[in-house]
């Protein structure tokens, strides 16, 4: 578990071991990667000097490197950070990396919105499993390119012809095969991620997951039952108050789907029951006739008047027992907001959707180097929320609050909490108190503030010397 600051490493030690067959170009790796870590949010012509840019446009435009030689170490560190874990969540999920402007940049694809240019990604995040859900680390990732009217599919390792849909089957694979075996993985998967083959791919090889479901499918029962109505019909074991966070409006069918609403306290009530699906057409004869899982009603009796209901029906093969059980296992659901937060400090804290880079694979080889970037922004971050009584010093080095003290608008107390020195960072950054918690892309002008400011601290204790 990542406890201090001596456990969040620096990108380049993340990196290391990347095996780009030249060694030159691995020194490059870990100097550009620790450059672009210290500013995050700003282009590449702000946050490098003329050689170093010059250099990492090399860099990103060299045919000999990869994003899969880069991201490579990261998974491998990932992994060994859940061994420390009995059991480990894996959110799955996919985000559309959008880059405007009237240019067509060579090798991109088409988005949901046709006028647009980009690819998707389809990322795998492992958090532990108990109550502090710390970000440990990707442990894959697969990109999509829609490059004609069928929709064209990449993968890093090897061409695939079955489809978007199989990104899923391969990540879980991915993800398993980094694990091996030493921590029990339960897969966290939204709507999306909702077929058969998939649902049976992963109880035939016993690996735990929540599912949200996305069909009302019609149950292997006499009458034909559906899924839903069963479900409905299930006595709650449970009832909890979650409190839901604020969601703007998205334009377009997503918006269908996730509708906005106003931040409350949601009274949810909980069943649940086994069910068995029955094998649909689409899916191979090969698969099993039959599915045994259980279904997991999640639902808000009476929502605010012009606020849409709380519903949604997990399925899963944990146990549910028990109240805890079932508790545990809509816990593991409600995780996946953190990849969501993934997301924000991607495309926020490093700005990757402003890259001014001309070609996919250069966008690609730039994708794997802030990946592990936003993983660290995400991870300092948790470190600052996740414990209000942890120390400054799981999130900073000693160094760098004896500079806030200094220079920052805000005093910091005596004993400072994790809490106390990010809030310091993020008024570096322009934060006002009385907004709230800071976000992306504040935190990482702050940071940025912040590690020049140590750079000059470190010059003038030298000086004295």
């Amino acid at each position: 578990m990542l406890r201090n600051r001596a456990e969040v490493p620096a990108i380049s030690a993340e990196l290391r071991e990347a095996d780009l067959g030249d060694e030159r170009l691995s020194r490059r790796l870990g100097l550009l990667a620790d450059q672009l870590a210290e500013r995050p949010g700003e282009s590449f012509p702000k946050a490098l000097d003329d050689a170093q840019l010059e250099a990492a446009y090399r860099f990103f435009g060299n045919d000999r490197v990869s994003p899969e030689a880069i991201l490579a170490p990261h998974f491998r560190q990932s992994a060994l950070r859940a061994a420390e874990h009995q059991r480990v969540l894996v959110v799955h999920d996919t985000t559309q990396f959008d880059f405007p402007g009237h240019s067509k940049r060579a090798g991109l694809g088409r988005l949901i919105k046709p006028s647009a240019q980009g690819f998707f990604g389809h990322f795998s995040l492992a958090l532990s499993a108990d109550g502090a859900r710390v970000p440990l680390g990707l442990l894959a990732l697969e990109t999509v390119f829609r490059l004609d009217k069928s929709i064209g599919h990449k993968n890093w390792t090897a061409a695939k012809s079955r489809g978007e849909r199989v990104r899923w089957h391969n990540c879980v694979n991915d993800a398993e095969a980094l694990l091996g075996g030493e921590t029990q993985a339960i897969h966290v998967i939204d709507r999306e991620g909702d077929s058969y083959a998939l649902l049976a791919d992963l109880a035939t090889h016993q690996r735990d997951f929540v599912v949200r479901s996305f069909q009302d499918r019609v149950l292997a029962t006499h009458d034909e039952e559906r899924l839903r109505d069963v479900a409905r019909s299930a006595r709650p074991s449970l009832r909890r108050e979650v409190s839901l966070a604020p969601r703007p409006r998205i334009p377009g069918p997503k918006g269908k789907r996730h509708p906005s609403r106003r931040s409350r306290i949601a009274k949810l009530s909980i069943a649940a029951l086994a069910v068995e699906l029955p094998r649909t057409s689409r899916v191979s004869k090969a698969e099993s006739a039959t599915l045994k899982l259980n279904v997991i009603h999640v639902f808000e009796k009476k929502a605010p008047i012009g606020e849409p209901a709380v519903e949604w029906f997990l399925l899963t093969t944990l146990p549910i027992n028990t109240p805890e059980a079932i508790a545990f296992a809509v816990d593991c659901y409600r995780a996946r907001w953190v990849i969501e937060e993934f997301f924000k400090a991607l495309k926020t804290g490093c700005q990757y959707e402003s890259r001014q880079l001309e070609s996919a694979d250069s966008l690609l080889n730039a994708l794997a180097i802030f990946a592990p970037v936003a993983w660290r922004l995400l991870a300092l971050r948790h470190l600052a929320r996740a414990d209000a009584k942890a120390p400054a010093t799981a999130a900073l080095t000693v160094e760098q609050l004896s500079v806030l003290r200094a220079v920052s608008k805000r005093p910091l107390p005596v004993r400072p909490t994790a809490r106390d020195a990010m809030l310091a960072v993020a008024s570096l950054g322009g934060h006002i108190k009385s907004n709230g918690d800071p976000g992306w892309l504040v935190l990482g002008r702050g940071l940025h503030d912040l590690l020049l400011l140590e750079l000059g601290w470190r010059a003038r204790e030298q000086a004295e010397k």
